[in-house]
């Protein structure tokens, strides 16, 4: 089959982190359907096989109007398009008028501001109704029942098929640092939905019941400042450190490095870095309210009080239990990997209908 994926968020030079859960669904549909990809990116990038890059800028009509000319030629060259994240089914709905593809239309949903509209800030909160879109391919699919629940509402006939995300895994699994320090390890974007101030705060108290515990963050964001001056002010700047934004090949030795990964997110619609923190074996603690629902169990520590002392009790419950890494790593491994996402998007598929002549 010839898949047209169009999107907003895909890896690319200028950017190798935004949207790689996408390319890692692409991937997987790669193993039996030949997928093309459309990037409506937001800044130029090298050019790169199978993916045709356009810059969209949204406040240009003419741009606007180029990206959906670009939509409607790929669609026509295939069997079914597959749009992934909102911002490119918002593109292809409202602003495309009465636009249908000639083909079947499927879209993928990735965004948080879909289940939580409050992520999205004051503006998208006021205008969330706009999700009605969602009513227009024919199928959608989401990442997590969490994510799943949020679209069937906008659904004419009250279907959403849950598509996780693959989640890689190292080739092999190795056994926790361990030792006196207790090595915690957080990757997300330093901004309020993943709390970094929440984790700082149970390093602190971590500390303060004697547990020699250090954190290494990857990721950056709006709140590097202030968790800098939360760490200083809590007496644990030397026991934090801030890597920055990197792709995940940069930082694929912080999984075998530490003991416990650690990420207080207020809400996540599937947490990718704690699947991939137990696809590495190692024990992860997680805010409870989300998509990491959908993978709980053997060293899934899912905390819903939101407090310093709530989570470093998880830390030491994790740390304590000693679980092999191979038990922790299993079914994730399992449920999560390139051959079992293909085969979700593979069923969801067949349900389709024929294409419009």
């Amino acid at each position: 089959m010839r898949i047209a994926v169009v999107t907003t968020w895909y890896p690319s030079s200028a950017d190798g982190v935004e949207g790689v859960f996408v390319h890692r669904h692409v991937e997987a549909l790669r193993r039996g359907h030949e997928v093309s990809v459309l990037h409506l990116a937001s800044r130029p990038a090298a050019a790169e096989p199978g993916v045709q890059r356009l810059v969209l800028d949204r406040r240009s009509p003419r741009s606007v109007a180029a990206a959906l000319a670009a939509a409607d030629r790929a669609a026509r060259g295939a069997d079914v398009l597959h749009t992934h994240v909102f911002s490119a089914l918002l593109l292809l709905g409202p602003l495309a008028g009465r636009w249908r593809p000639p083909v079947p239309w499927l879209h993928t949903e990735h965004w948080s501001g879909v289940s939580d509209p409050a992520s999205g800030g004051p503006l998208w909160r006021r205008a969330a109704g706009v999700r009605r879109v969602l009513a227009r391919p024919d199928a959608v699919t989401a990442v997590s029942r969490y994510l799943a629940d949020a679209v069937v509402p906008f659904r004419r006939d009250g279907t959403c098929h849950v598509v996780p995300n693959v989640v890689p895994a190292p080739p092999g699994l190795t056994p926790p640092p361990g030792g006196p320090v207790l090595r915690l390890l957080a990757v997300g974007n330093l901004r309020p939905v993943k709390d970094p101030l929440l984790a700082v705060a149970a390093l602190a108290e971590l500390r303060r019941r004697g547990v020699d515990a250090r954190l290494r963050w990857v990721g950056a964001g709006p709140l590097e400042a202030a968790v800098r001056e939360r760490a200083a002010l809590l007496g644990v700047a030397g026991s934090l450190e801030l890597l920055g934004r990197r792709a995940p090949a940069e930082f694929a030795g912080e999984w075998a490095a530490c003991d416990v990964f650690l990420l207080p997110s207020r809400h996540e619609t599937f947490c990718v870095a704690g699947a991939e923190a137990l696809a590495a074996g190692r024990p992860a603690v997680l805010g409870g309210r989300g998509g990491a629902r959908d993978f709980a169990g053997p060293g899934v520590h899912l905390v819903d009080e939101r407090s310093p002392a709530a989570f470093a009790d998880a830390v030491q419950r994790a740390a304590a239990e000693r679980l092999p890494p191979e038990r922790i790593a299993a079914p994730v491994r399992e449920r999560f990997s390139p051959a079992a996402v293909a085969a979700a998007f593979d069923a969801v598929l067949s349900t389709l209908p024929t294409p419009r002549p």
